[in-house]
């Protein structure tokens, strides 16, 4: 597990494998507190769900299938985070979600790359090729697993916890809402 904000270093970035895998993003519990403030979920209807690791909440989990594990977390945290992809939806989802609830406008860079690096991030590489079938297949099927396992507060694609529809419904809101914020 490694300090998200070690990725803006390209010497430490460089130290992740170019392979194909799967990620976990994990926060502190004063992180995780701003995130179900925002999406107005008490801790108490949530905590036993969510999966943990010291005193780390995961809260995001991703697969990187058609690229690289390191440039998967690349993109997550050194975007450029321009307006133009905000606009054109190529900006992260996980970067669209923590930009609407920690800055309410998904323009807002600054407040973003901030939160993300208060992060930590693990990954784990797998014994496919990337952009194969096999891979592909294999990190959906693991995907598909940690969504079911536990609830991923920040995922909403294939998230189908049984907790995790309110606070979809809420983290669509927030992003919608956000980005015509953006605009203004």
């Amino acid at each position: 597990m490694l300090k998200a904000s070690n990725l803006r270093n390209k010497t430490e970035l460089q130290k992740i494998p170019a392979a194909a895998g799967y990620y976990k993003w994990w926060c502190e519990k004063a992180e995780l507190d701003v995130i179900l403030n925002a999406l107005d979920v008490k801790p108490v209807d949530v905590q036993q769900a969510i999966e943990r690791k010291d005193n780390l909440y995961c809260v995001y989990v991703g697969i990187a299938a058609k690229e690289s594990v390191r440039a998967r977390l690349n993109w997550h945290v050194n975007d450029k985070h321009t307006a133009s992809r905000v606009n054109n939806g190529t900006l992260s989802t996980l970067r669209q979600s923590i930009s609407s609830i920690v800055a309410k406008k998904q323009y807002d860079k600054e407040a973003t790359d901030a939160f993300i690096d208060k992060l930590y991030v693990e990954w784990f590489c797998i014994d496919s090729p990337i952009k194969f079938a096999e891979a592909k297949a294999k990190l959906y099927s693991v995907e598909r697993n940690l969504l079911f396992d536990r609830l991923r507060i920040l995922n909403i694609q294939d998230n189908h916890h049984p907790l995790a529809e309110p606070i979809k419904f809420k983290l669509k809101m927030l992003r919608k809402n956000s980005k015509l914020n953006a605009k203004e």
